[in-house]
């Protein structure tokens, strides 16, 4: 019983046989078979934030370094100065766009893309 994935719906439902009057906390863990602590766990979320969903996660990852813009960007001067190495890829975005990239930044993008240096100048 550790670790397991309980459903909004089963907690929801057991907020509804907690309601007053109703069955005891011991009586409602036995018959959807919760352990206490998960019981007071779900009534603290419902008193805390309105529901018993947990919140969703904004912004998961690590942010983007480049927009896709900037993507395409790197793509037309790929296509149109395929010899350019990748720091001169970088002195181009600081230098027009005012944006500092890494080479590592920039060999992902062209990963990204399905493209590698081979191809790049070819």
């Amino acid at each position: 019983m550790v670790n397991r994935r309980i459903s909004d719906d089963a907690k929801r439902i057991t907020l509804r046989l907690k309601a007053p009057l109703r069955d005891s906390d011991n009586k409602i863990c036995q018959l959807v078979d919760f352990s206490l602590s998960t019981l007071h766990r779900t009534l603290r979320q419902k008193h805390a934030t309105g529901d018993v969903t947990k919140t969703l996660a904004i912004g998961r990852g690590h942010p983007r370094k480049l927009i896709h813009s900037d993507c395409l960007y790197l793509l037309r001067l790929a296509r149109h100065k395929p010899t350019l190495f990748l720091d001169e890829y970088s002195h181009r975005f600081e230098e027009y766009r005012d944006l500092p990239v890494s080479l590592a930044t920039i060999h992902a993008s062209f990963k990204c893309v399905g493209l590698n240096i081979k191809r790049v100048q070819m």
